[in-house]
C-alpha cells in the first residue's frame, strides 16, 4: 500500500490577452506594457495609477492595470478595474479574456466559461482563450470538452507552450502517459526554462530525479519542485535524500503540509517510526482536515500491528474526504486482514468510484476476487498489477501482439515470459503442461536458476533465462506474460482440476546423496522453512508471513521426527538461539540456499514432507509435488493462492495442505495443531 503523496503538479497555466493600446495613449501605453511584460509589476503599477490620476476615464490604462495587478495574484481587484473599464466601453476580446482569467481564479468557474463562449463568438482564432477555456471545463469536470479545447487552441497556434503544458496535465491526470509525456516535451522544446514542465514530465515519466533535479537548478526557491523532489527520493527508497528536500521546502515554506508529510514518510521508510508519527500529528495539529495526515497515520499505525487506532485514523480521513482512495484502499487491506473481505471488496469499489486510476485498489479488488474464487472478475483486476505505483510487475513491450484465446490453435509461436520472483514463475508456470497438450509451440522465460528442473522435468520445452530472452523471441508472433496466462486457462473453479500432481523434476544424484546424510532409522526427515524477508517498509507483511523459529521448539524435540533447515537468508543469530534453547536442527553444510536452487530443489526432494509459512520454499516443494504442511494465522492467507479449498488444499499446488483456523491467533497454537496432524 502507497503513503499519500502527490507527485504532479496540476495547476494549469491561464495564460493572458494584453490590451491593445489606442493611438493616442501609445507612447505611455507601449512603455507600460513593456514594463509588465518584464515582471516589474511594481513600476508598471505606478505608472498605470499615476495615467489613471490624471485621467479617471482611461479605459486602456484601466485594462492594463486589471492585468498587471492580475499577474502579481490581486484578482479581485483586477476584476474591478476590468468592470470599471467595462462601464466606460464595450470591451473587446482581450478585456473579455482577462476578465475570464480573474473570475476563475477568484473560483467563479462558470462565469468564465461564458465570458470565454463570448470572446470566441467575437475572436474564434483567440488560442489563448481557447487555452483558458480548456482549464476552466477541466476545473468543471468536463474533461472531454477540455481536451477539445486545448487542441483548438494547439491547431490555431502550434508554439503554443501552455496549451501544450495544460493539455499534458489533463491526459497525465487520465493515465495517458505516452501522450501526456509528448506534450512536456514539445512544451520544453519551446520553452526549455519550463519549470512545471520539467516537474511533470519527471512524474509522467516516471524517472523524475533526473528532470526535477534540473527543474531545481532552475528555480533553487522552489518549495514546490523540493517538494515533488522529495517525493520522487521517496518512491526510489533514497529515504535520506527524501528527508533533506522535504525539510528544505519546509524551511522556505514553514506550513507546507504536503512537504511535512513527504517527511513523515520518510523518516518511516528510514525506520524512525516515532518520528514520523510526530509528523503526521503535527500536521493534524496545524492542518487538523488533513485528511492525507490521517491517511497516512493509519498506515504506519498498522504497520506497528496497533489495527484499532489505524482504523480510527483512517475513519477520521475518510470522514474528512470520502473519495480519498488511500485512506479507502488502506481501510478495505485492514478489514480484509481481520477476515471482512466483503466488506473491503466494497471499500475498493468506493476507491475505484472516487477515481478509477487507482489501480491499487483495483489490485487489492483483484485479490480479494481470487481468495473468493470469483476468479474471470479476479484475473481481470489483475492486470492493475502493471500499473501500480510502483507496478508489482513489470510489463515488456514487445513489437508482437499479444496472445489471446483466439489464438489457440492457430500455429503461432508464443512467448511466454516470466515476471515478479522465483515462486510466481513456478506458480503460474503449472499452467504450462496444459499449453502443450493444446498443441501450442512456445518459449517460456524464467530464471536461470530453474532451468535445469524444467528441462529434466520437459525435456521438449524451450525454457531461457532472461538474458537469452531477446534473440530466442525474436521468431515468436505472439507474447503473453505467465501470470496473464492464468485469465484463459484457470478462469473458474473448475479448470483447476487441471493443475499437475508436479511440474519440476529435482537431480536424482542429488537427491540420493541428501537422503543418506539425512536418513535416520525411525524418524521422518522434515524439511522446514519460517521466514519470508521483505524491505523494512513493508515489514507488516514480513511479520504476516513469517513465524519465530522458536515455533518449531516442540517438533524439534521429537524423536520421530528430524528437522532439516531450508530457509535461506541470514539466520545465524536465531539459529545459534534455537540451540542454546534446546532445539534441534540439522544444516546441509556446503549447500547455498540462496543461490543454488537446483541443489534446494534436491533436498526439498530428500525429506518426507516440509513445514513451511508462506514462502518461496512452499513453491518449490509444491512444484515437486512434496507432501507440505503450510501455516498462516487467522484465516488469513497472506496470498490468494493459499486459499484452501473444500479439502484443506492448495487449488494451484495439490500436495500442499493449509493449516490455519480463525482461532489461530498464535504460532504457538498453528504449530500445536501440526504436531497433531504428525502424530496421527
Amino acid at each position: 500500500m502507497a503513503r499519500t503523496s502527490v507527485a504532479c503538479s496540476s495547476d494549469c497555466r491561464c495564460p493572458s490577452a494584453t490590451t491593445r493600446p489606442s493611438a493616442g495613449s501609445c507612447a505611455s501605453s507601449a512603455t507600460t506594457t513593456a514594463t509588465s511584460r518584464a515582471r516589474r509589476f511594481q513600476e508598471a503599477e505606478g505608472a498605470l495609477r499615476g495615467i489613471l490620476v490624471a485621467t479617471p476615464a482611461h479605459i486602456e490604462a484601466l485594462q492594463l492595470l486589471a492585468a498587471v495587478v492580475g499577474a502579481q495574484g490581486r484578482h479581485e481587484e483586477s476584476l474591478e478595474c476590468l468592470d470599471r473599464a467595462r462601464a466606460l466601453r464595450a470591451p473587446g476580446p482581450a478585456a473579455l479574456h482577462n476578465r475570464a482569467r480573474a473570475l476563475f481564479s477568484l473560483g467563479r468557474r462558470a462565469e468564465a466559461r461564458a465570458e470565454l463562449e463570448n470572446v470566441l463568438k467575437l475572436k474564434p482564432d483567440m488560442d489563448s482563450s481557447w487555452t483558458l477555456l480548456g482549464s476552466v471545463l477541466g476545473a468543471l469536470g468536463d474533461i472531454a470538452a477540455a481536451e477539445a479545447a486545448y487542441r483548438r487552441a494547439l491547431a490555431l497556434r502550434p508554439e503554443n507552450a501552455d496549451a501544450l503544458y495544460n493539455l499534458g496535465i489533463l491526459l497525465q491526470q487520465a493515465q495517458r502517459l505516452d501522450e501526456a509525456i509528448a506534450c512536456y516535451r514539445n512544451a520544453l522544446k519551446l520553452n526549455p526554462a519550463f519549470a512545471g514542465a520539467h516537474n511533470n514530465l519527471a512524474s509522467a515519466l516516471k524517472v523524475a530525479i533526473a528532470l526535477l533535479e534540473r527543474a531545481l537548478r532552475l528555480k533553487p526557491a522552489s518549495a514546490a519542485i523540493l517538494g515533488n523532489l522529495g517525493i520522487a527520493y521517496y518512491e526510489v527508497h533514497r529515504y535520506a535524500d527524501a528527508e533533506a528536500c522535504a525539510r528544505r521546502a519546509l524551511e522556505l515554506v514553514p506550513d507546507f503540509q504536503d512537504a511535512r508529510n513527504t517527511l513523515g514518510n520518510a523518516l518511516a521508510g528510514q525506520g524512525r517510526n516515532e518520528e514520523a508519527i510526530a509528523c503526521y500529528r503535527q500536521v493534524i495539529a496545524e492542518a487538523p482536515r488533513n485528511a492525507d495526515a490521517y491517511s497516512n497515520l493509519g498506515l504506519i499505525l498498522q504497520e506497528k500491528g496497533d489495527d484499532e487506532a489505524a482504523i480510527a485514523s483512517y475513519r477520521k480521513a475518510l470522514e474528512l474526504r470520502p473519495a480519498h482512495p488511500d485512506a479507502i484502499i488502506n481501510m478495505g487491506y485492514l478489514l480484509a486482514e481481520q477476515g471482512g473481505r466483503r466488506e473491503a471488496m466494497e471499500f475498493y469499489r468506493r476507491a475505484l468510484a472516487a477515481d478509477p486510476a487507482a489501480t491499487l485498489a483495483a489490485y487489492n479488488l483483484a485479490m480479494a476476487h481470487l481468495c473468493e474464487f470469483e476468479f474471470a472478475e479476479g484475473w481481470k483486476l489483475h492486470e492493475a498489477r502493471f500499473h501500480t505505483r510502483p507496478p508489482i510487475a513489470r510489463e515488456r513491450a514487445f513489437a508482437i501482439p499479444r496472445f489471446t484465446a483466439a489464438d489457440w490453435g492457430k500455429g503461432l509461436r508464443l512467448a511466454i515470459w516470466g515476471e515478479q520472483g522465483i515462486g510466481d514463475q513456478i506458480l503460474y508456470s503449472t499452467m504450462l503442461p496444459e499449453v502443450e497438450q493444446r498443441g501450442q509451440d512456445f518459449t517460456f522465460e524464467t530464471d536461470a536458476r530453474l532451468i535445469p528442473a524444467f528441462r529434466r522435468a520437459h525435456p521438449a520445452w524451450k525454457v531461457i533465462s532472461p538474458e537469452e530472452s531477446a534473440g530466442a523471441f525474436a521468431t515468436c508472433q505472439r507474447h503473453i506474460s505467465v501470470a496473464t496466462m492464468a485469465g484463459l486457462l484457470r478462469p473458474n473453479r473448475a479448470t483447476f482440476e487441471r493443475q499437475p500432481r508436479a511440474l519440476l523434476a529435482a537431480d536424482p544424484d542429488r537427491v540420493r546423496g541428501f537422503r543418506g546424510r539425512l536418513a535416520r532409522p525411525g524418524a521422518r526427515v522434515v524439511g522446514m522453512s519460517w521466514r519470508s524477508f521483505q524491505p523494512s517498509v513493508r515489514g507488516y507483511l514480513q511479520r504476516k508471513k513469517s513465524a519465530p523459529l522458536a515455533s518449531f521448539m516442540a517438533l524439534s524435540q521429537r524423536d520421530d521426527l528430524r528437522l532439516v533447515d531450508l530457509q535461506y537468508g541470514d539466520t545465524a543469530e536465531e539459529r545459534s538461539q534455537f540451540a542454546a534453547s534446546g532445539g534441534r536442527l540439522e544444516r546441509l553444510e556446503g549447500l547455498d540456499l540462496f543461490n543454488d536452487i537446483d541443489g534446494v530443489l534436491a533436498a526439498v526432494e530428500a525429506c518426507d514432507l516440509v513445514v513451511t509459512t508462506s514462502n518461496v520454499t512452499a513453491h518449490f516443494a509444491g512444484s515437486l509435488g512434496k507432501r507440505t504442511l503450510l501455516v498462516y494465522l487467522r484465516a488469513n492467507q497472506p496470498f490468494h493462492y493459499w486459499t484452501p479449498d473444500e479439502n484443506g488444499r492448495s487449488l494451484w499446488y495439490p500436495s500442499i495442505e493449509i493449516v490455519t483456523a480463525r482461532d489461530f491467533g498464535s504460532w504457538d497454537k498453528a504449530f500445536g495443531r501440526i504436531d497433531e496432524i504428525l502424530r496421527a
